[in-house]
């Protein structure tokens, strides 16, 4: 007998005695109404009430020490602790209510009759319950022993169904906590080796550009330098990606948000853009009104995000082809459009991802970490603003933000 159930033996005992004792002083108000008993019969009947009550207790408290381990054996026991508290009753109470051998042996087979046909209808009964418990351990040692998908998937209108219920709820949330789990460790192991691969290699390129001049066998010095002042920039933006993401997800880019004229930081990103374009003669051209429009952003912010997307496209434009930078002004937008090949329509869902490029080799050669889109929809949902792309052929990145107006 476990400890726990001696500690509860002294409550059982105390609650059983308050009820007995409710009941026995219950008993002797409605016979002293009903009978009006003589000293003698009142006397019996107290007695004989104690005595009922000690009996009753008694059973309790030895069913509640050696009860078997099986739900539904205790529920026969206690079904079969009834008819025998009225048999007990009966054959005390029988010389006061002056029956004979007879009757009393009448009663006592009814009783049994009564007793054998209570344990069948509890068996009835309890057999669904004891299965249905049956299943939730089972339910229960399946996922302790890690086997996420078990369920008990029980249909009942009771407690037994209510815990079914929220053991199936548990499951599924330990279920879904690992799946994000697995999920972001995944996502982490292809962070590392993205941020890996593109660290590697621009300073790669340096140490080789590095000990050519070292070694004095560089044909062009002046371009080596070029090459590594590139590839500083390279790793610079990378750097600068990384941590705009970290204040991104933690919530704490700091955004110096004023009226903007969004055609004037156009014109701006242009002329710097022209810059990368002239040596593949792409002709960057500006669409907008004559002023305006004008928005509320950080105009830092968003002159990065656009010279990050109008940069993209330049690099990706065929030789000789054209970019064009339409903005319109209700709703504020500007669309960022190139003859190139564009996004892949099943990768649009993914393009504005972290390390997520639809041509690993293109990309890889243009020296993109995957970052720049990422980090361009996030300073723009930081404004309260969206960020999208269209399907190829021809690459459309469309960017709306909120009107001073």
């Amino acid at each position: 007998m476990s400890s726990s159930r001696r500690t509860r033996i002294p409550t059982l005992v105390i609650g059983l005695a308050a009820i007995t004792t409710l009941a026995g002083l219950a008993a002797v108000v409605t016979t002293e109404v009903v009978m009006v008993p003589t000293s003698t019969e009142r006397t019996r009947l107290i007695a004989l009430l104690a005595a009922l009550a000690a009996v009753a207790v008694t059973i309790a408290v030895v069913l509640r020490l050696f009860s078997p381990r099986s739900f539904t054996r205790r529920i026969l026991l206690a079904a079969i602790t009834g008819p025998v508290l009225v048999a007990i009753a009966v054959s005390v109470g029988s010389q006061s209510m002056f029956l004979s051998e007879h009757d009393l042996q009448f009663l006592l087979i009814l009783l049994a009759f009564a007793t054998v046909v209570a344990i069948a209808v509890v068996n009835t009964l309890a057999r669904p319950l004891t299965d249905d418990l049956a299943a939730i351990t089972d339910v229960a040692r399946r996922v302790g022993a890690g086997d996420l998908e078990a369920r008990a998937d029980l249909r009942r209108m009771d407690e037994i169904g209510e815990l079914a219920a929220a053991l199936d709820a548990m499951v599924e949330e330990i279920a879904s906590t690992r799946q994000a789990r697995d999920d972001a460790e995944r996502e982490r192991s292809i962070t590392m080796a993205s941020l890996s691969h593109d660290a590697r290699t621009p300073l790669t390129s340096m140490r080789l550009a590095t000990e050519a001049l070292l070694d004095g066998v560089a044909p062009d010095p002046e371009r080596y330098l070029r090459t590594i002042a590139s590839d500083i920039d390279a790793v610079e933006t990378l750097i600068a990606d990384l941590f705009t993401i970290g204040q991104l997800e933690a919530g704490r880019l700091a955004l110096a948000s004023e009226p903007t004229d969004l055609g004037a930081v156009v014109d701006g990103v242009a002329q710097r853009c022209r810059l990368i374009a002239e040596p593949k003669s792409v002709d960057v051209q500006i669409h907008r009104p004559q002023t305006g429009p004008v928005v509320v952003a950080d105009v830092a912010q968003i002159d990065r995000v656009l010279t990050n997307v109008v940069g993209n496209a330049v690099r990706y434009a065929p030789e000789g082809s054209t970019v064009r930078i339409v903005v319109d002004a209700e709703p504020p937008c500007v669309s960022v459009l190139d003859e190139g090949a564009g996004f892949p329509a099943d990768f649009l869902t993914e393009a504005f991802q972290p390390f997520r490029r639809h041509d690993e080799a293109r990309e890889r050669a243009h020296g993109g970490a995957g970052l720049g889109l990422a980090v361009a929809k996030g300073i723009v949902d930081a404004h309260r603003g969206q960020i999208w792309a269209d399907a190829g052929p021809g690459g459309a990145v469309h960017m709306r933000l909120p009107s001073a107006g």
